[in-house]
């Protein structure tokens, strides 16, 4: 990392692929009879999971270069897994892949990692219950996850809260029902699954908040062309705002509306961020130009900007350390039940570098100041690629190497974060 201090950041790239539709399109083809082909998948951690699993169930998935194929029976066809599902650090392929099992009628037992075993899943087990699902969980909250068979109807739910894991399970066990599942949302969550789901041919609608679903329809294999990933540009977008004389270009990125909210603060903020949108039948996908913006404005947000950038909030703290205002985030206690509780994480780990903040139970104010760091101060990452990515934008903007007790879990979202630093990196 030390090779990346003293430097510019300069040039055009491409991140990569959306870790939520790569997910998606891995358990859609899964289900869907005939051959998928997945364009530019993520490689991560977390996606091998989700391609073990459907192999687990009965799918083949061969994997070449910048594609995956998906070649499966149909979901009449899948089978229980032999042995226990192993999910990882992935709480998508968890909650998802709960759904989809309760949906298909199978047995099957599912455990992840550490991290996930803190999870709490009790949020996809009572709509799953409620339409007949038989689920156990480890003191009725945690996994391991434990699903029998069972005999499924349509129901209609009220979301507690905006979440798209919650959402994507409840639609995933609605395809194998008999009649019409309907699911309010308070607030707009990422909408992958719907947008999928129609590409794939169920009987879908969504429209003010309400999603129908009309259970029975057999799926149809269809390609899926995965775009960039907005949650893993938001580190270079950041780091070219925030360092003096860069300029950095993100192309083919995800540009959903359920997801770029974090282009909505960095509009906000004043930041010099141009959007040019490119294509917009399905996913709407296009090409963001960042470039370094002294001065930064604060910002308030709460609400239903929160589900749109939940996994920024990290990259979106270490923003605000640097605005000449202060920068509130409220709303946003799922943060708590993520790899780590990133409210915690963020607040600890930045405040070793004098940056000020009032925490709250469900977010922080950051006071503006002068970000400090001491050569060779020693962090912690969590395990959590989001605090990782963070400490080392945040180390390089500073020109200040840190010690990071532990970089691997970048892995599950950005292989490659640290060449294509290397890649944009110019002598200052």
């Amino acid at each position: 990392m030390k090779s990346l201090m003293n430097s510019k950041f300069n040039g055009t790239l491409k991140v990569p692929g959306d870790k939520s539709i790569t997910h998606r399109a891995l358990m859609f083809g899964a289900l869907a009879a005939g051959t998928t082909r997945i364009h530019y998948p993520l490689p991560s951690e977390d996606t091998h999971r989700t391609l073990e699993c459907m192999r687990a169930l009965g799918a083949e998935v061969e994997q070449k270069q910048e594609e995956w194929v998906v070649t499966s029976p149909g979901a009449a066809q899948l089978h229980a897994p032999a042995k226990t599902l192993y999910t990882g650090n992935s709480g998508t392929t968890t909650r998802l892949l709960t759904g989809l099992i309760a949906g298909l009628g199978l047995a099957a037992e599912m455990e992840g990692d550490e991290s996930i075993a803190k999870r709490p899943m009790d949020r996809i087990q009572r709509p799953l219950t409620e339409m007949g699902a038989d689920i156990s969980l480890k003191d009725e909250k945690y996994p391991p996850i434990i699903i029998r068979p069972a005999r499924l109807s349509p129901i209609s739910y009220t979301m507690p809260m905006a979440s798209a894991q919650v959402k994507s399970a409840i639609l995933l066990a609605a395809l194998y029902t008999e009649g019409t599942t309907v699911i309010h949302e308070p607030s707009p969550s990422r909408n992958h699954t719907e947008i999928m789901l129609e590409q794939f041919g169920a009987d879908i609608s969504a429209e003010d908040g309400v999603i129908r679903l009309k259970g029975g329809n057999a799926l149809s294999a269809s390609d899926v062309t995965v775009p960039g990933d907005i949650s893993s540009a938001a580190f270079p977008i950041v780091l070219a705002v925030l360092k003096p004389g860069s300029s950095i270009t993100v192309e083919n990125v995800s540009l959903n509306s359920t997801r770029s909210g974090i282009l909505d603060v960095l509009e906000m903020m004043g930041a010099d961020v141009r959007v040019e949108q490119t294509s917009s039948e399905g996913e709407a996908i296009g090409t963001v130009h960042a470039s370094h913006t002294p001065n930064l404005k604060g910002f308030d947000i709460s609400g239903d900007i929160i589900p749109r950038l939940i996994d920024e909030i990290p990259i979106i703290a270490l923003l605000a350390a640097y605005s000449t205002e202060a920068c509130t985030v409220r709303d946003a206690d799922e943060l708590r039940y993520k790899e780590t509780d990133r409210i915690r994480a963020v607040i600890d780990e930045l405040s070793k570098f004098r940056i000020s903040f009032t925490e709250y139970d469900d977010g922080f104010t950051v006071h503006p100041g002068q970000v400090s760091i001491e050569e060779n101060t020693p962090v912690k990452g969590y395990n959590d690629h989001r605090i990782i990515m963070m400490l080392i934008i945040s180390s390089i903007i500073s020109d200040t190497p840190i010690e990071i007790d532990d970089v691997s879990a970048i892995d599950i979202s950005y292989p490659g974060f640290m060449e294509d630093l290397e890649k944009l990196r110019k002598e200052a």
